[in-house]
């Protein structure tokens, strides 16, 4: 009688199983075989297999045993319509994790024309709904701009500190405040990266993890268009008289720049366009002095001024008055004019136009 209703229950199975448009393969289990690997062999539930074949004791397989393995048969594409009239290619049934956007690009077609199609007001989309996707050659094209791509040139490397996790090995006669101090920390913060308790017992061998700050480089870009061709310098003699000291840089002596002998309250020009960077008598070697920073990295200094006619700030044009003549150290009327390149001093004769 037993017998007669697994027999009744099994046949029952199959003819809901065919009623539901589902076919069923026979299985003959092998040695090694489990419901688990069986199921994921065919891509079904455990749960399923169990109930298609009757099985309340899934341990219970036998080697030769016959299962039933439901295997649902393939679906035509259906076209169906919807309030906009035209038909759709294809229907997609939303699955567990699914997002719509995600979804609109797997499907390649665009998150607007997705919600259009299927009257969507928001993002929103869940497990089960039915999503009419049409041809692809309906959908709205969209226009991408074209954007012009800047060109950069590599001007050298940049680099930033960043603090990395590293392992470091418990030597014998190391403590945690040891190993902080090695490693620019706190005991604290090491004990709460370890999470050692409050008594911070540690013992050679222990692995522990402490920060380090290293070096992390990266290539420095500029776009091209900040690459204007630097113009070439021309200084003008910022007095008109005679040079009486010259340009010195050695060991037994230094004079940086020209003592220039001229007249009495003659004006001082600025030997080239820049900026006064500094306009002041605190300086006591120099007297009144002035400092302009001109392009290319290049510096002028102006000292023994007798009267300073800029102010620190200022923009001065090549030949601009920027002061008058005062006294060297031996008295005579004149100044003291120095050229700088990146704060090195360079002789002024080598840079100074030839007209005086």
């Amino acid at each position: 009688m037993k017998l007669n209703i697994k027999v009744f229950l099994l046949v029952f199975l199959i003819f809901s199983l065919i009623i539901q448009n589902v076919s069923a393969l026979t299985y003959t289990v092998k040695p090694g075989d489990n419901p688990e690997k069986i199921a994921k062999k065919f891509r079904i539930s455990v749960k399923t297999l169990l109930k298609v074949n009757n099985i309340k004791n899934p341990k219970r397989l036998r080697v030769g045993q016959k299962l039933h393995i439901p295997v649902k048969s393939k679906k035509r594409k259906k076209k169906i319509k919807r309030k906009t009239g035209r038909s759709c290619e294809y229907v997609y049934t939303v699955r567990r994790g699914d997002v719509l956007s995600i979804l609109a690009k797997k499907l390649k077609v665009s998150a607007r024309d997705l919600k259009r199609w299927n009257n969507l007001k928001g993002n929103r989309i869940y497990i089960g709904q039915k999503l009419c996707i049409k041809p692809i050659k309906s959908s709205a094209k969209l226009k991408k701009k074209k954007r012009k791509r800047k060109k950069y040139i590599h001007t050298g490397k940049k680099y930033r500190y960043k603090t990395v996790i590293t392992y470091y090995r418990v030597k014998r006669g190391d403590s945690l405040a040891k190993i902080a101090h090695k490693f620019g920390t706190t005991v604290k913060k090491l004990a709460k990266l370890n999470r050692l308790k409050k008594s911070y017992r540690i013992y050679p061998g222990q692995k522990l993890k402490v920060p380090k700050r290293v070096k992390v480089y990266s290539k420095r870009y500029k776009p091209v268009e900040e690459f204007k061709p630097k113009r070439k310098l021309s200084f003008k003699w910022p007095v008109k008289g005679k040079v009486v000291k010259g340009f010195i840089n050695t060991e037994e002596e230094r004079h940086v720049g020209l003592d220039i002998k001229s007249d009495c309250d003659e004006k001082i020009v600025a030997s080239e366009d820049g900026k006064v960077i500094y306009a002041g008598d605190s300086i006591k070697t120099f007297g009144n002095l002035i400092i302009i920073r001109h392009p290319n990295r290049y510096n002028t200094v102006y000292g023994h001024v007798g009267k300073i006619l800029v102010k620190e700030g200022q923009r001065v044009k090549k030949g601009q008055n920027i002061g008058t003549v005062g006294k060297l150290d031996n008295k005579d009327c004149g100044i003291y004019f120095e050229v700088r390149k990146n704060t090195y001093p360079v002789n002024p004769l080598s840079v100074l136009e030839n007209k005086r």
